[in-house]
């Protein structure tokens, strides 16, 4: 009789690790014959082979890679296997989302979540404000397979394993009055566990949008386990401190957190195991409402960050003697990443396999390009190396040089490397050598980036890297829709476009994932919209408004970015986070949600209506009134953005408040609906009055006619400010006045709004035409600004793939909550175009084709059930049904 597969039979099935390593116990008399059984059957050439065994009192426990576990299972089994225990019980955690304990302001006032009946914790040699990596270990047994509820957080960050295998990193970024926790479904089987958490506290070392009260770890576990798994005075945590981790400034801005250097394996554990100190006790209920200063705890409403452990790209050279930041790549460099000394350098680090010696007293540095942008924490495996120094550097792109050989800022086509330099962020790994055995390595936060520039520079000893990898890690967010046409230029660049959005996605949205990692609320709108029209969740754009609502903190306005421990106020993007609200409720438009952000919604437009002046206009605005990189613009700032009064400024509150009356009206609220639009009249008709230059059919940027842009006329368009015959000559001017400042990358959202107004879809074609562009320039993302760009990683230049479904198959929202459509098609030449977009009831589906010679739409389009729409095509128009297929002719 077969032994039983544990892949199939269930139950076994149901406790075994499907994904990552496995674990089994089985009698110390068995072990060797296990190993020989695998080696025997294991084909090395599937994956690198890796088997570790630990003995213990209820026997030996082997673990094993993915690719062998079937074979050793298999022999385990038929050679007598105890127990399947340990790392199997990871098969069974899954994250869950607590619901928030209404009313939420009974946070630190009331417990609300189990987790509060646990104690923040810390390392009692570790003061506050003093840098420390603390290494917590609770090691406990069940006698039967038991199923528990955990919850978990730190500050700063923390990284969670139950028996040797990762199950959590976090926390999800929040502020400390909505300190996140997360929380996770484990089911136990029958033996001893161990929970380690590494939980860090680095101060201001940390990326700029890591917010911090102090250093502390905190966990809670539901039922009978409760008792010795919650930290606290009796619990059976114990605390050590992890050696060799300092920390220095990176290169400017210095936002992403500092460089590090890491001596010794990434547990580098010298000192004792003690009992933990307990910085704050568990959460007594105070019935006279009075506050508990510190954390206030809140569930994340986030899943669970995607990691995926992976090699990539290709060695496109290598440098004997280093690569500093000074010394091009030169032909020679790029010629021996093709000779064989190259192929196990390239076999370890794009492909995972084998090792590369290097000999002692040496010096060498590989290029490696990735093939693509990636997110990623890197992982190591070195052994011996004595004094030896590893450097790992992150760039998006090399440097050239000038005629005179000195760096710029220019960095020309990003597939390039002859001639030009690396500058980048580096991190240092110090091996502490004279070991045969393989130590790990990784670096505390993720590094972000195209090109790796890996330095080993060796003295009395060599250095054996035996195992290299990237763990990419994002939000789960994929393009679940479709957009296909006829234009091929145009489909290109939708893996551009993708995952530009994808590298800025995390807990938070970024503007950049290289050099900022800050949430900005400007370019939020424009992800969060890109976002409706890639897929159904809408669980981060939740998070990013309420994140943005929670910082109106400092005099009510809403912070330019968040979370951060530098606070930034810009008025522009605080009026657009009110647009912001307004496409939530539209695109999604939970009411309960939308109902939540009112009162933010009301104060920001409130406090605006204060900051009027005589002239009825608001002016001389606080904080930076960013507008859009405009290289006549200085810091990106209209003409008279911050002394005096823009129209620019003044058309973004109109539109604030015409869309806040959208919002109001769907809730019900009229007369606050007929207040806005009240007010937002009186300013258009002051802006007209000011700023209108009848001769060019233009409005302004400033009272004195001296400076016009794409800005002002898309703001006026879009948001009714003009009467129709001025609207018409706007519009004209728009497109034909050649003087006009010009929208760069940010900003062409609005400008493609405007031609989508005024059905001008050729408009928008011409212009994608600065996407296309950047794929033959080796781009893998879309950039911050034209040429020469800071960033080539920004997610605000992800648009187009919004405009693709929203304005050339011209679906919209009609009302809160989506249940009403509009598809009006603006196709701008294209003879046909499919899509597939995400509905909050289920899909959107359309295959259309247009005939340039008669002007004639033909196709089919198909709605969830519950939801109607119309079909707008040249005058004429057709009612779409819910849940079936509409014929279009």
């Amino acid at each position: 009789m077969p032994p039983a597969d544990p892949l199939r039979d269930p139950p076994l099935a149901g406790r075994f690790l499907i994904q990552g390593c496995g674990s089994l116990c089985i009698g110390p008399d068995r072990f060797a014959a296990v190993l020989l059984v695998v080696k025997f059957y294991f084909k090395p050439e599937a994956a690198p082979l890796n088997i570790s065994a630990m003995k213990t009192g209820m026997g030996t426990y082997i673990r094993i890679s993915t690719v062998a576990r079937r074979v050793a299972l298999a022999a385990a089994l038929m050679l007598g296997a105890t127990s399947l225990v340990a790392a199997e019980a990871v098969s069974a955690v899954q994250r869950v989302n607590v619901e928030r304990v209404q009313p939420e302001m009974n946070g630190n006032i009331y417990r609300l979540y189990e987790i509060e009946k646990a104690a923040w914790i810390w390392h009692p040699a570790a003061a506050v404000g003093a840098q420390a990596i603390v290494l917590f270990r609770n090691q406990f047994s069940v006698d039967k397979e038991t199923e528990t509820t955990i919850h978990v957080s730190a500050d700063q960050r923390y990284e969670l394993s139950l028996d040797g295998r990762r199950i959590s990193l976090g926390p999800d970024r929040g502020d400390l009055m909505h300190w996140s926790f997360a929380s996770y479904r484990l089911k136990l089987a029958p033996g001893a566990h161990t929970l380690e958490a590494l939980a860090a506290w680095i101060g201001d070392h940390a990326p700029c949008a890591q917010i911090t009260h102090r250093g502390g770890f905190i966990f809670a576990a539901e039922g009978p386990l409760s008792a010795s798994l919650n930290t606290g005075d009796k619990s059976g945590w114990k605390a050590a401190l992890v050696d060799g981790w300092s920390f220095t400034p990176g290169p400017p801005p210095n936002f992403t957190g500092a460089q590090q250097t890491q001596r010794g394996k990434t547990l580098n554990v010298s000192q004792a195991w003690v009992v933990p100190a307990v910085v704050m006790p568990p959460l007594d209920s105070n019935e006279y409402g009075l506050m508990r200063a510190g954390w206030r705890l809140m569930p994340s409403p986030l899943p669970e960050q995607k990691l995926t452990v992976l090699n990539a790209g290709a060695v496109r050279a290598i440098i004997p003697g280093g690569l500093s930041d000074a010394k091009p790549v030169t032909a020679q460099h790029l010629a021996l990443a093709a000779a064989p000394v190259a192929a196990p350098w390239s076999a370890l680090l794009t492909q995972g396999k084998g090792s590369v010696t290097i000999p002692a007293s040496n010096t060498v540095t590989v290029l490696v390009d990735l093939g693509n942008y990636f997110v990623a924490y890197p992982q190591f495996k070195m052994a011996f190396g004595k004094d030896a120094q590893v450097t790992l550097a992150w760039a998006e792109s090399l440097y050239l040089l000038d005629a005179q050989g000195k760096p710029t800022s220019n960095k020309g086509n990003r597939n390039d490397i002859e001639g030009k330099i690396f500058h980048g962020v580096e991190d240092t790994f110090l091996p502490q050598g004279a070991s045969a055995e393989a130590a790990e390595f990784r670096t505390w936060w993720w590094r972000a980036g195209r090109y790796l520039r890996l330095t080993v520079h060796t003295e009395s000893e060599p250095l054996r890297l035996d195992g290299f990898s990237l763990l990419e890690c994002r939000y789960p967010l994929e393009d679940e829709g479709k957009f296909t046409c006829s234009n091929d230029g145009i489909n290109s660049t939708l893996p551009l476009l993708v995952r530009g959005l994808q590298m800025c996605s995390h807990e938070t949205y970024m503007d950049c994932p290289y050099y900022e990692q800050l949430m900005y609320v400007g370019d939020t709108r424009l992800e969060m919209l890109t976002t409706y029209l890639m897929t159904r969740d809408d669980r981060l754009p939740k998070r990013g408004i309420e994140l943005f609502d929670w910082s109106r903190a400092i005099w009510g306005q809403v912070a330019e970015h968040y979370p951060s421990r530098t606070p930034q106020q810009s008025p522009t993007f605080s009026l657009i986070w009110v647009s912001m609200v307004r496409d939530y409720a539209f695109w999604r438009g939970d009411a309960r949600f939308v109902r939540q952000c009112l009162p933010g919604m009301r104060g920001v437009l409130e406090l605006f209506r204060n900051l009027r002046g005589g002239s009825g206009l608001i002016e001389h605005l606080p904080g930076w009134p960013f507008v859009d990189w405009v290289p006549a613009w200085a810091t990106g700032n209209a003409p008279d953005g911050v002394q005096g009064i823009s129209c620019i400024n003044n058309l973004f509150f109109v539109q604030a408040l015409r869309q806040a009356a959208e919002v109001e009206e769907g809730v019900g609220d009229l007369a606050m609906a007929a207040r806005n639009r009240q007010l937002a009249r009186e300013l258009s008709d002051a802006l007209v009055k000011r700023f209108w230059d009848a001769q060019r059919g233009l409005l302004a940027d400033d009272a004195k006619h001296t400076s016009f842009s794409e800005h002002a006329q898309c703001l006026a368009l879009l948001n009714g400010v003009l009467a129709k015959d001025q609207e018409a000559a706007c519009f004209k001017a728009l497109i034909e006045t050649k003087d006009l400042h010009r929208a760069t990358v940010y900003f062409s959202f609005y400008l493609f709004e405007t031609f989508k107004k005024f059905d001008r879809g050729d408009l928008i074609v011409d212009r994608f035409g600065f996407w296309q562009d950047l794929l033959k320039g080796g781009f893998k993302t879309p950039v911050e600004s034209p040429e020469p760009s800071r960033s080539d990683c920004h997610a605000w230049g992800s648009h187009p793939l919004f405009h693709m479904r929203a304005s050339l198959f011209g679906l919209r929202p009609m009302n809160l909550g989506f249940t009403e459509l509009e598809i009006a098609p603006s196709p701008g030449g294209l003879e046909w175009l499919e899509v597939k977009a995400p509905h909050p009831q289920g899909w959107i589906e359309g295959k259309l084709h247009f005939d340039r010679q008669s002007g004639k739409c033909a196709g089919e389009i198909t709605l969830p059930e519950g939801v109607t729409g119309t079909f707008r095509w040249q005058g004429a128009q057709i009612k779409l049904l819910p849940g079936v297929k509409t014929s279009i002719q």
